[in-house]
């Protein structure tokens, strides 16, 4: 296991999540991909981001959003696993002009 469990205000205190928010023990984000071509792109790139840190979030492609939830399953809890992957998709994100919207995660989560 090479990640620490973290508690939800250091998550958000971290740099890059912005666009994240924590419900209990879950980080949930929502971008605003405007098309369901660009939310595809996105998620291409979620999932080689994934697959490279071997942790996997859930995603629903819906238009005009993607919302992404992470949790680290085998604890039950954020860890820096999840910072870090939340950290590497809003860059993603940023890459494809695709804005988080943070206050929209309360309907997605």
């Amino acid at each position: 296991m090479g990640y620490q469990q973290i508690t939800a205000e250091e998550f958000a205190r971290a740099e890059g999540v912005g666009d994240w928010r924590v419900v209990g023990t879950h980080a949930y984000a929502v971008f605003r991909t405007g098309s369901f071509a660009t939310g595809l792109a996105l998620v291409n790139a979620i999932g080689e981001l994934a697959e490279a840190a071997d942790h996997h979030p859930d995603l629903k492609l819906g238009y005009p959003a993607l919302a992404v939830h992470l949790t680290t399953h085998d604890t039950g809890t954020l860890t820096t696993a999840d910072l870090g992957l939340a950290q590497r998709i809003s860059a993603a994100a940023r890459d494809l002009g695709v804005a988080g919207d943070p206050d929209a995660v309360e309907a997605w989560a």
